[in-house]
């Protein structure tokens, strides 16, 4: 059964829409923070929106608004959220995401939140409100009150169905920062999407419900009461003052909204994959029968030019890893559909078409996007083959022994000598149903690490220092003190070397000189 939704918003308008309720609820528009989280050493990337507001809950910080509203640009490519390896096998995983929210720093609660939540989903969206669950929390280990305030806010709403409110514990409605510190019960909606979704039916003990884990219910947003202050595992303190902090996925909400089954079918995304398919020259029947490689690099593509205007750049360590590595893992899947010169700076000019109005960074930074995008795939081209080949006489010889596993070392010698990331080696073991010792991988990056003395392992600290240095980038470029192709650096190559000094930062500011003992 589809989901009856008045006529289709585009991805952009539901954006807007989103944040124009809020507004006209006297919530502040604050623009996006940077994916490099400012001050925070912890995270990699900035993988949702709390993140720039964490400072506020941990009250060590304060804001000229207690009322906030967004859509914050996510990454989730690393730790428990790494969700890299489903990107492109399936409709609905992303590395690069938008994630809509609101606020309260100590003004409105549940009442309002929970209000407000089910007026935009079936009063703006015209979501049908028999299709809408809602879960509150109730503590199993019967330590923490149940949330009877939210469960009754939501038998309030009108039109919401009491059998809909369901009651679970704290892995699935309750939310901590960490062990100890600010934390509360959460509420979350799900949509029914009709029995046609359901993919639970032929396993065993698996029943088709809310937090099944079963595709027809579909978590659409999730309402987090901040209300506690967590001292150890069984004492917790009121906060004096409670806050309201609220994620919804902008990619799943638009799927919904637009009545398709894959976040990859929404126009989000469509425009980006017509433009793959206009490049390689395919049919339609040609981008069905291939799309798992369309979907890597449109989503690829689509990550790699908000991490470039942000000022990651591509390299060995931390975020500029990660940048390189989804750089080269969609040129590797554009080799499957007939890519075999650079491409992706195309491909990415569709992404800054369709996101510079939200996003206007994306524009001001276009030509860096295609120059490092540009420049990325060629250095690969120069080595990917040999690495390819080298892994294909591994993997037949691992065959040949009946070896299940590439052991780490050989992968890290793959990636130190051919630059080929880990993550392309597992993808192609894949394909002949073996697999590689990542945590052995790990493990040699780590010893070379110390070894070579490797740099600061996040990259730049943050999104500041990003920025100065891509600032100093384009302007010693523009003053054609670099080449606009980049500076190639061989880290395998000799000791030492003679070079010209082009520029020298302390603290993020320009110094034309430095006497020894400076740190630039």
């Amino acid at each position: 059964m589809n989901i009856r939704v008045p006529p289709s918003l585009t991805g952009a308008q539901v954006r807007q829409s989103f944040l124009d309720f809020f507004a006209e609820r006297g919530h502040t528009i604050v623009p996006s923070a940077s994916l490099i989280p400012a001050d925070d050493p912890t995270l990699l990337f900035t993988n949702s929106g709390m993140v720039q507001f964490k400072d506020v809950f941990l009250n060590t910080g304060t804001r000229p608004y207690r009322r906030a509203a967004d859509s914050q640009k996510s990454m989730r490519v690393a730790g428990k959220h790494n969700d890299l390896d489903d990107v492109g096998r399936d409709d609905t995983h992303h590395t690069f995401f938008e994630m809509l929210g609101n606020w309260s720093f100590g003004d409105y609660y549940k009442q309002d939140a929970i209000a407000w939540a089910w007026q935009l989903l079936t009063g703006v969206w015209g979501l049908p409100k028999d299709r809408l669950w809602a879960t509150c929390f109730r503590d199993e280990q019967g330590i923490v009150p149940e949330d009877a305030e939210a469960a009754q806010c939501w038998l309030q709403q009108p039109g919401f169905d009491p059998q809909h409110l369901l009651f679970f514990g704290r892995k699935d409605n309750f939310w901590e920062m960490a062990e100890v510190g600010p934390c509360g019960p959460d509420s979350e909606i799900h949509l029914d999407r009709g029995a046609e979704f359901c993919n639970c039916a032929a396993v065993p003990g698996q029943t088709c419900a809310v937090n099944s884990g079963c595709a027809r219910y579909l978590e659409l947003w999730n309402l987090v009461f901040i209300q506690y202050n967590r001292h150890s595992p069984t004492q917790l303190e009121p906060l004096p003052a409670k806050h309201v902090d609220t994620g919804m996925g902008l990619e799943r909400i638009v799927s919904v909204l637009q009545n398709v089954n894959s976040n990859y079918r929404t126009d989000l995304f469509t425009p980006i994959l017509q433009r793959i398919q206009q490049l390689a020259g395919h049919s339609d029947a040609q981008r069905e029968a291939n799309l798992t490689p369309y979907r890597v690099i449109a989503d690829h593509a689509r990550a790699a030019a908000f991490l470039i205007a942000d000022g990651v750049i591509p390299g060995n360590t931390g975020r500029n890893y990660v940048c390189r590595m989804i750089i080269r893992r969609a040129h590797r899947f554009g080799n499957e559909i007939g890519f075999h010169e650079p491409f992706l700076a195309r491909v990415a000019a569709a992404v800054i078409a369709e996101y510079s109005a939200a996003y206007p960074e994306l524009e001001r930074q276009q030509l860096a996007i295609a120059r490092t995008l540009t420049d990325e795939e060629l250095r690969f081209q120069r080595t990917v083959d040999q690495g390819v080949a080298q892994l294909e006489t591994l993997t037949d010889e691992m065959l040949r022994i009946k070896e299940a596993q590439l052991d780490g070392a050989r992968a890290f010698d793959l990636y130190a000598t051919y630059g080929l990331p880990l993550e392309i080696t597992r993808d192609l073991l894949r394909k002949r149903e073996l697999g590689v010792d990542e945590i052995g991988f790990r493990a040699a990056l780590e010893e070379h690490k110390l070894i070579s003395g490797a740099g600061q392992a996040m990259g730049a600290k943050d999104a500041g220092a990003a920025q100065k240095y891509a600032q100093l980038l384009a302007e010693l470029q523009a003053a054609s003190v670099l080449p606009e192709s980049g500076v190639e650096h061989e880290p395998h190559g000799a000791l030492e070397s003679s070079e010209t000094l082009a520029a020298l930062l302390v603290n993020g500011k320009p110094l034309a000189t430095a006497s020894q003992g400076t740190k630039v």
